[in-house]
């Protein structure tokens, strides 16, 4: 399995949480750590900021994923990533229009990396929590990655267990989850 360089990942997310840089500097920081990571998953290849021909949604990144040994086995072919480096938790509005655009370019996952979270409480699936739970039940998986996450991950094969048990969290628990 691929190895990826600590000191590179922690110099990525330190960068993100830069308070200094600007927003848009800190957004691609952000995407700079979601594409180092899943380009060093066995089998994964990504693709960066992809607009759909009606120049009205953007795509932070597009996952094909050949499912190799190591990799993401359990995660489809084909799969979005979209990465919300904000102060605050990302509401339900944002959550639902990530999912219509998974939606609208025909894949069945999303990857919600939000910094801070959402809204919402999970126990009682309110606010964004209830809006996963009703994507899941339109065939839309949605998987929830927070900043505390990323910077626990030391190794491509943790963040690779990461997504598989959030994969299974999902359907075991109805919307994402962070345990």
């Amino acid at each position: 399995m691929t190895s990826i360089d600590a000191q590179k990942l922690a110099h990525l997310l330190a960068s993100a949480q830069d308070r200094s840089g600007s927003t848009a500097a800190r957004g691609r920081f952000y995407e700079d750590v979601l594409d180092y990571l899943f380009s060093n998953i066995p089998g994964c290849q990504t693709q960066r900021n992809s607009l759909n021909r009606f120049i009205s949604e953007e795509v932070d990144l597009s996952i094909s994923n050949f499912r190799e040994k190591d990799g993401l086995r359990m995660l489809p072919e084909i799969f979005l990533v979209e990465c919300k480096n904000w102060s605050a938790p990302v509401d339900s509005s944002t959550v639902s229009f990530f999912a219509q655009k998974v939606r609208h370019r025909g894949c069945s996952l999303g990857v919600l990396v939000a910094a801070n979270g959402v809204t919402g409480d999970p126990v009682q699936m309110t606010s964004s929590f209830h809006q996963a739970s009703l994507e899941l039940s339109g065939g839309i998986k949605l998987l929830l990655v927070t900043s505390d996450d990323l910077s626990k991950i030391s190794t491509v094969g943790e963040f690779v267990t990461l997504l598989h048990k959030r994969f299974l969290d999902l359907h075991c628990a109805g919307t994402f989850t962070l345990a």
